[in-house]
C-alpha cells in the first residue's frame, strides 16, 4: 500500500511539473493544443509523467518491467493484438443494440473538414490515453496490491479510483459510472491474462477507437466530432446512453458484464500461470 501511494505522489507532482512545462511551449489554441480535438496536448504531458515514474521505479528500486506486467516482445504483441480485436469488436456489438434501440449514426458529407485530418491525430490521441490510464490503473499499481491482496481486492480498490477518475466528465450518470467500473474489472482481468499490460492496452485502445472512429460515439461523455459521421443517441437514452454516449446505457452493461465473465476466466488463468512460474 505505502509503495502504491507513494506512486501516485509522484505522479501527480511530475503531472503538475510536465504539465506547467507544455505551458510555457504550447500555447492554447496552439495547433498541439487543438490537434485530435485536443486529446494530444490532453494525454501526452500525464504520459510524460508515468514514463518519469516508471523509469524512475526501475532505477531506484530495481525493477523489472515484468514486475508491472510487460511480457516479452511475442506475448506483448500478441496480447494487444488480441486485446484490440476484442474491443474493437465489443465497441462494435455495442452500437449494433445502440442502432436497434433507437440510436442512429448519421453519414453526411463534411466540406469544411477532411475526414483523415481529423482521424490521424485522434487516432495517436486514443493511443496515449490508453497506454496512460492502463499504466495509472493497471500497470505497478494493479500488479503490486495483487501481490498483497490478491487481484480480485486489488482490482476492485483500482476500479473505485478509476471510477472517481471519470465522475465529473460531461452528462455523467449512475448507469454510466456502473459502466465505467465494469470496464475498469474488465481491463484488470485482461492485465491478468496473458499478454498482460498490452493486452489491457489492446481491449482498452480498441474499445474507444471502435467507438470514437467508427461511429463518432461519446466516450465517457467526451465528443470529438468527427466529420461525416454523426451518432444520435435516439429516443431510450437509458438503452443507448444518451449525451454520455453508450457507455451510459444498459446495452453496454450487457456487453461489458458478459466480456468481463468471459476475462475474468482468462485472467484467473494467466494469474496462476504466473504464479508457477514465480514459485508462488
Amino acid at each position: 500500500m505505502l509503495a502504491v501511494g507513494a506512486f501516485y505522489a509522484l505522479y501527480a507532482a511530475a503531472a503538475m511539473a510536465v504539465d506547467g512545462a507544455q505551458g510555457l511551449i504550447a500555447r492554447p489554441g496552439s495547433w498541439w493544443r487543438t490537434a485530435g480535438r485536443g486529446l494530444l496536448g490532453l494525454s501526452l504531458p500525464p504520459l510524460v509523467a508515468a514514463g518519469l515514474v516508471y523509469g524512475g521505479i526501475t532505477w531506484v528500486a530495481r525493477l523489472r518491467p515484468a514486475a508491472w506486467g510487460v511480457r516479452p516482445a511475442p506475448e506483448s504483441l500478441r496480447g494487444a493484438a488480441r486485446g484490440l480485436v476484442w474491443g474493437i469488436g465489443l465497441a462494435v456489438v455495442t452500437v449494433v443494440l445502440c442502432l436497434a434501440g433507437g440510436a442512429k449514426v448519421l453519414v453526411q458529407p463534411a466540406p469544411q473538414e477532411s475526414y483523415w485530418a481529423v482521424v490521424a491525430p485522434l487516432a495517436v490521441g486514443l493511443v496515449l490515453a490508453a497506454v496512460l490510464e492502463e499504466l495509472l490503473f493497471r500497470g505497478f499499481p494493479l500488479a503490486r496490491l495483487a501481490d498483497g491482496v490478491g487481484p480480485i481486492v486489488a482490482s476492485v480498490m483500482l476500479t473505485v479510483g478509476f471510477v472517481a477518475a471519470h465522475g465529473a466528465n460531461p452528462s455523467v450518470s449512475g448507469v454510466g459510472l456502473a459502466n465505467i467500473g465494469l470496464a475498469s474489472l474488465l481491463l484488470s482481468a485482461a492485465f491478468f491474462a496473458r499478454g498482460g499490460l498490452a493486452t489491457a492496452v489492446g481491449l482498452h485502445l480498441g474499445w474507444n477507437a471502435g467507438l470514437v472512429l467508427g461511429a463518432d460515439a461519446p466516450v465517457s461523455g467526451l465528443r470529438f466530432g468527427l466529420p461525416a459521421l454523426e451518432f444520435t443517441p435516439g429516443p431510450r437514452p437509458w438503452w443507448t446512453g444518451g449525451t454520455f454516449g453508450p457507455e451510459g446505457g444498459l446495452a453496454a452493461t450487457l456487453v461489458l458484464g458478459a466480456a468481463l465473465a468471459w476475462w475474468v476466466r482468462a485472467g484467473a488463468a494467466g494469474w496462476q500461470q504466473r504464479g508457477s512460474e514465480e514459485g508462488v
